[in-house]
């Protein structure tokens, strides 16, 4: 078997598993040997990724690139790769959104698009002199890039395998905590809903992507016990990590039907649903059934911003699902953007007077980063707010949700920033306490502890002291 190595480039102040790899190699590994390298939560050591990538010796090395900070850390990898002459492709949002300019980098041979089980495997097959038939892929060959167009077949959720956390190394480091460790799990792909600030408003995430799958529930508790079985830690915490998840109340039932005949003890879960889906049915259901956390966006309190974003949320409504879900002991999580394009000032104190009158345990207040490829970012192409588009790809490392801080808004700066900053930081201490009341709740004292050390006061400052 030819050795296929995938790697997370991730950021040097945070530790999350690749899932995206994981499900790829689920797919790919009955026909190639599969090695995951993880990078997350380290600074990058060139030495040592080139130790990794000689001791290994694989055939392809694949890298999953997100718009942002881990640019660099992709393309020092990348370069490692092609000085050890490897053929290097690139997956994840941001050359699915630039597949192109991607491809322009000299150390990138080939780039997969949207979805990546089936382009991945007949771009390897490919490079096998196996498959002529490329599709949902970018590809470069005698200084030319040409690319394919969308793959003919989408993954099957439902027959697909367990994401191959066995392939991870030091899987425990996930998991640090002797009890109640969250286990994050995808069960859908795409997104019903097209946000103007998303990655899944981009042309090319809607072509290559794939419409919008839910796997059964069951698959998640099967998930579950498969990952229980390899760290030694407990899990007992489902961490939905989904653009949508509760799409409705009949999946919402069959999902918790699982959590009932589950088997596991006191199994609890979190998860994220749009305000517009919530009813008291639902509400009722999920807090009967364990589900202790729900991320509900926001975004912002302007009629005129929630329509061109396509998120409504109608205040008297979202007052009392807030309110109905913290009766019902759910711990409420509301996010909001501040700097949208073409935001004014009256429109930022809408969002404010949300904040004020929508209930929550926590308000997650972010500026907007622009994203390539979005309605958001042609407005604040269009707005002149944005000098200088990159070129390269090494000069989108400020971009996207983890980017530099900037105003893209017609609020003037020393406005934005500081009611950004003020607000936030009242906010965060408010959502602090009660996020140690709410493990104290649930018997989570280790991660109490851990998160008066380690939180978002800290982490911001580990970013500030990096730059």
């Amino acid at each position: 078997m030819k050795k296929i190595m995938l790697i997370e480039p991730g950021a040097k102040n945070t530790v999350f598993p690749p899932i995206g790899l994981l499900h790829l190699a689920s797919f790919l590994r009955e026909e190639y040997e599969i090695i995951i390298k993880d990078y997350s939560g380290i600074e990058l050591n060139p030495s040592k990724i080139e130790k990794d990538i000689k001791k290994i010796d694989p055939f392809i090395v694949g890298v999953r690139v997100l718009t942002g900070p881990p640019i660099p850390r992709a393309i020092l990898i990348s370069k490692i790769a092609k000085e050890n002459e490897k053929i290097v492709i690139w997956g994840g949002p941001h050359p699915t959104i630039l597949p192109k300019q991607t491809l322009e980098n000299e150390y990138v041979d080939a780039v997969v698009i949207g979805e990546g089980e089936y382009s991945l495997r007949d771009l390897i097959r490919h490079y096998e002199n196996k498959n002529k038939n490329l599709r949902g892929i970018g590809i470069k060959e005698n200084g030319k890039i040409k690319i394919f167009p969308p793959h003919d077949k989408i993954v099957d959720l439902e027959t697909g395998k367990i994401p191959a956390w066995d392939l991870l190394e030091n899987l425990n480091r996930y998991f640090p905590f002797k009890k109640n460790n969250l286990l994050p799990i995808s069960t859908t792909r795409g997104c019903a809903f097209k946000c103007g600030f998303c990655h899944n408003s981009n042309k090319n995430v809607n072509c290559y992507l794939g419409n919008y799958r839910v796997s059964s529930p069951q698959k998640a508790i099967d998930e579950l016990k498969f990952v229980q079985g390899l760290v030694k830690n407990e899990i007992t915490f489902l961490d939905v990590a989904e653009d949508l998840h509760l799409v409705s109340y009949n999946y919402a039932q069959k999902f918790c039907d699982a959590i009932k005949k589950s088997g596991i003890p006191d199994l609890k879960w979190q998860t994220s649903v749009r305000y517009s889906m919530m009813d008291e049915r639902i509400i009722k259901l999920i807090s009967e059934n364990n589900c202790k956390s729900v991320m509900l966006g926001i975004e912002s309190g302007s009629e005129r911003i929630q329509k061109i974003n396509g998120k409504i949320v109608k205040l008297s409504h979202a007052m009392r699902i807030a309110k109905s879900l913290r009766k019902k002991g759910v711990f409420v999580r509301n996010t909001y953007i501040f700097g949208h394009p073409t935001e004014t000032i009256k429109e930022l104190n809408e969002s404010i007077n949300f904040i004020k009158k929508v209930p929550s345990d926590e308000n997650l207040i972010q500026l907007y980063r622009p994203m390539p490829g979005t309605p958001y970012f042609d407005m604040c192409v269009h707005e002149n707010k944005i000098k200088k588009i990159p070129k390269k790809t090494e000069d989108w490392q400020g971009f996207g949700v983890l980017g530099k801080d900037i105003n893209v808004s017609n609020i003037p700066s020393k406005t934005l920033f500081s009611n950004f900053y003020k607000i936030n930081a009242i906010e965060q201490l408010k959502y602090l306490f009660n996020e140690q009341k709410f493990y104290f709740k649930n018997k989570m004292y280790a991660q109490s502890f851990d998160k008066t050390i380690n939180n978002r006061f800290t982490f911001k400052l580990k970013e500030y002291l990096d730059s």
